[in-house]
């Protein structure tokens, strides 16, 4: 055999693994950016899911400042407005301090701790929207 079938040989090796290689590359590229877009499109549902809860809580405290404008004897209770958590149809609602459902969350509660389904079923008092977003981004990621 001469040298320049075995160059050729091994220029067509070098080849063979160049192409292995950008193959490989370009399918962990392409994961990349199907993880990418699934990342993306939880992080909009979780925002949508905020979003109403912070437009139900409007409204209640719409309707609670204008009962406490009616009534001018009353305190204005929107400072001390409290929200809990707690088990709803296998799911985790968010009610207001006066028990209404605000959101029900697509979380099942099955699917937690035995401790956190304990302290659901008890319900988890939550005194300012940053607590309350906090914990409903460790429920729902």
């Amino acid at each position: 055999m001469d040298t320049s079938k075995i160059l050729i040989i091994l220029c067509c090796f070098i080849l063979i693994v160049c192409l292995t290689l950008c193959i490989s590359a370009l399918v962990v590229l392409r994961n990349a950016i199907d993880e990418h877009g699934t990342v993306q499109s939880n992080a909009q549902i979780l925002v949508d899911c905020l979003d109403n809860c912070v437009a139900d809580l409007n409204e209640a405290l719409t309707k609670d400042d204008s009962i406490s404008a009616s009534a001018d004897a009353e305190k204005d209770t929107t400072n001390s407005l409290t929200f809990v958590l707690r088990e709803t149809d296998g799911k985790i609602g968010v009610y207001s301090s006066d028990g209404t459902l605000l959101k029900r969350l697509n979380v099942l509660v099955s699917d937690l701790p035995k401790v956190e389904r304990d302290a659901l079923a008890k319900g988890i008092s939550v005194s300012s929207w940053q607590e309350l977003i906090s914990i409903i981004q460790d429920y729902t990621s």
